[in-house]
């Protein structure tokens, strides 16, 4: 999120009135502390104990929200989260007109017990309680980074009881394929999320994300609209990591439809 971003955000949103400039002065804190007092109970923890930059992330994120996009959690930390909230509106002020994203398969179908998208429902349950009460936490077996704070590691991961079994074997394989030091130099061990309750990014359809059975990685050079070849997960080394994956039954999308690398669903196209 740019200085420029963050001040368009803000004037959208009513906090800020000064001039876009990309320049965070006196008028541009004042609106980031507005925007955060505001709201500071849909803040993750006290805003007023963040740091200048997890500020302005989170007055960001909170702009985000109020004009109907969906940051994440109000954290002050950039993840793939923000960057799709953050697309999404850039999108709609540049053009006037919602984002909408070309999903069309370009990659070979894979075997799998696993829905459809849209048997998904039917599989998993309806977005919101009813997959909230079938969600487990799945223990890994690495400590994996988190891809928007590095300096935190998570152990265990929450997804859908009907899909964590085949998540778990899945990591346990790329973790002995791989090792751990090759998983840190190639980035798989950054998690970038797994349930999350939202829609699609450039679409009205609930996220795969929405039902627990989706997870991203390493998000900043595999982002929902990189292609080949500059989505580092399309190189070679990475490989082995979606065959596992596929072999478990989850699809990539970065195979199936040639962008979106960071992400591994238990859903058919």
């Amino acid at each position: 999120m740019t200085p420029t971003e963050l001040q368009r955000l803000l004037a959208a949103s009513g906090h800020y009135a000064g001039a876009i400039d990309g320049e965070i002065g006196p008028k541009s804190l004042a609106a980031i502390e507005a925007i955060l007092a505001a709201h500071a109970d849909d803040c993750t923890s006290d805003p007023s104990a963040w740091s200048g930059r997890r500020r302005r992330i989170g007055a960001g994120q909170l702009a985000l929200r109020l004009a109907g996009h969906a940051p994440g959690p109000i954290d002050g930390f950039a993840g793939n989260q923000t960057a799709g909230a953050l697309l999404e509106w850039n999108h709609r002020q540049s053009y006037g007109r919602d984002l909408v994203l070309d999903r069309t398969p370009s990659g070979p179908t894979i075997d799998s017990a696993f829905p459809k998208q849209s048997e998904c429902e039917a599989y998993y349950g309806h977005p919101g309680p009813a997959v909230e009460r079938q969600l487990v936490m799945v223990e890994l077996p690495l400590a994996m980074r988190l891809d928007w704070n590095l300096r935190k590691r998570v152990s265990r991961v929450q997804l859908h009881a009907r899909c964590a079994d085949s998540a778990a074997a899945a990591m346990k394989e790329i973790l002995r394929k791989y090792g751990l030091d090759e998983l840190r130099r190639l980035g798989l061990d950054r998690n970038a999320g797994t349930y999350s309750h939202r829609r699609m990014r450039g679409g009205s359809a609930w996220s795969m994300h929405a039902y627990g059975c989706a997870w991203d990685f390493f998000a900043g050079p595999n982002g929902l609209t990189t292609r080949c070849p500059q989505a580092l997960f399309c190189g070679s080394g990475y490989r082995t990591f979606f065959d596992i994956w596929e072999a478990h039954g989850w699809l990539s999308l970065g195979r199936a439809i040639g962008r979106d690398w960071m992400h591994v669903q238990a859903a058919r196209l």
